[in-house]
């Protein structure tokens, strides 16, 4: 696969995983909230949707992997505020 055929899948994953408010997940475990918007080569992601608790701007090199409808970090719980808005 050439790179720019890598950079749409990721693109076109990105719009799913905002598009179906997909679960942000850190430490394979730890869900930080759900997957709200793209932008540039960040996801937004906020956890609580009626009462927002905590908003993240995570880089997308950050991912770890997909999951089946859920978005994986490769971020420890420290490090995780660096990323809060």
């Amino acid at each position: 696969m050439q790179k720019s055929d890598a950079d749409n899948v990721n693109t076109s994953l990105d719009d799913y995983y905002a598009s179906h408010r997909a679960p942000a997940i850190i430490n394979g475990k730890l869900k930080i909230g759900r997957v709200f918007a793209e932008y540039k080569d960040k996801l937004f992601i906020i956890d609580g949707e009626d009462k927002k608790e905590h908003e993240y701007l995570i880089p997308k090199s950050k991912i770890d992997r997909y999951g089946d409808k859920e978005v994986y970090f490769n971020i420890s719980e420290s490090a995780l505020k660096e990323f809060e808005i």
